[in-house]
């Protein structure tokens, strides 16, 4: 599955713009197989590669790209998927094989401004030893991600199918005496038969009587269900490189309790207000603002209430630091802008103060002129394993 002549013909000339506006020589794009390889983003993006190793894109002014494969194994692979003209190994000590090609002054894009995460230390080392220099470009040049083509939104829609079918599956298979482990590996195993491949499965069971967790956990248990439990979700199945994600909780073989409803509902309260006023234009605070019926009823959040995605996590972003605005009725400054076409996830996590029981209800969505679309299709309402 590969993004079209014209869509990549794009993205280098979004690129080369950006190298002439920041007046580089070049840019070196560094990527590590982390989150299941999508701390690749950026260079996937511009060469159609995903690495399952470390790897670096090598975009100069005025020459071809060259991309340097973390191990020699995968040429050849990489020479099938990805159109780079010039793809090669980066040998043991990439630093020295990049200044070998790039003189002057080099934007390094590394994996995520959000936490400047960026290329090893000891490569960067042996690249301004070549007398390079070396200049972090890595939130510029995401920015030319931010607003997603037509293709991509295809592409992110057929991603929200298959998490769809990640959680149907787990409503169909989610049965007393099934253990978390087996929840995961069947749920994962519904889109893989279809070309999908895993980003996150987190989930987490519990009694609902007894909750011990306001989220979803990374690494599942052995825990086996029970009649009475609920299972609280965040799936993101990819689909080359892009990747949906939905939040449902799930209740085994009961209706959910009067508690349960209530922190559903606030969700799908905050869900629906946010959404429709995420018009272009619109921002941060504006979401804040939105999802204030969270902390009138008295809960709190833990994870982001929104986030970009979709390739990548990253801004408009709004974390749990909204809890403080809720509470103190103080106004939330305006924050970064919304812009049409952005990819967002809107996930409204109600928790209890105590953070014992809680839930994530929401869905990646695309910014249109009416508010935010969501790219899934599952209903927002209660899901009952039988």
């Amino acid at each position: 599955m590969r993004f079209s002549e014209q869509e990549m013909v794009r993205r280098h000339g979004l690129t080369l713009e950006l190298i002439e506006r920041l007046e580089l020589d070049a840019l070196v794009i560094y990527g590590n197989s982390g989150v299941n390889r999508h701390n690749h983003a950026n260079g996937f993006w511009l060469s159609q590669w995903q690495d399952m190793h470390h790897c670096y894109l090598v975009v100069p002014r005025e020459s071809e790209m060259t991309l340097l494969v973390g191990l020699v194994n995968h040429v050849p692979n990489a020479r099938e998927l990805s159109d780079v003209p010039n793809v090669v190994w980066g040998g043991y000590e990439p630093g020295k094989t990049i200044g070998s090609l790039v003189r002057g002054r080099i934007g390094l894009v590394g994996v995520n401004a959000t936490w400047s995460d960026g290329m090893p230390w000891r490569h960067y080392e042996d690249l301004r030893a070549s007398g390079a220099e070396l200049v972090d470009v890595t939130r510029e040049y995401a920015s030319l991600r931010r607003i997603k083509s037509p293709e991509e939104v295809e592409r992110l829609r057929g991603a929200a199918e298959l998490s769809d079918l990640a959680i149907t599956t787990l409503v169909d298979v989610a049965k007393p005496g099934v253990a978390e482990t087996e929840l995961v590996a069947l749920v994962e195993e519904s889109y893989r038969r279809r070309g999908g491949t895993t980003r996150i499965t987190f989930l987490r069971s519990m009694p609902m009587d007894a909750p011990n967790g306001c989220l979803p956990a990374q690494n599942p248990s052995d825990r086996r269900l029970a009649k009475g439990d609920v299972i609280i979700t965040e799936f993101s199945a990819s689909l080359w490189g892009y990747s949906g994600q939905v939040h449902r909780p799930v209740f085994v073989g009961a209706e959910p309790t009067g508690d349960w409803l209530r922190m559903f509902e606030t969700a799908r309260d905050a869900y629906d207000s946010i959404t429709k006023g995420m018009t272009p234009g619109s921002t941060e605070g504006d979401v804040i603002r939105n999802s204030a019926v969270i902390g009138e009823r008295g809960y709190a959040i833990y994870d982001d209430l929104i986030h970009g995605y979709g390739t990548d996590y990253g801004p408009p972003l709004v974390d749990r630091s909204c809890v403080g605005y809720w509470q103190s009725g103080e106004e939330a400054p305006a924050g970064r802008t919304i812009e049409q076409g952005m990819t967002i996830v809107v996930q409204p996590n109600p928790i209890t103060p105590d953070e014992r029981m809680g839930l994530q209800l929401g869905a990646l969505t695309v910014v249109t002129g009416g508010g935010a679309e969501s790219l899934h299709t599952l209903p927002f309402e209660p899901l009952i394993a039988a």
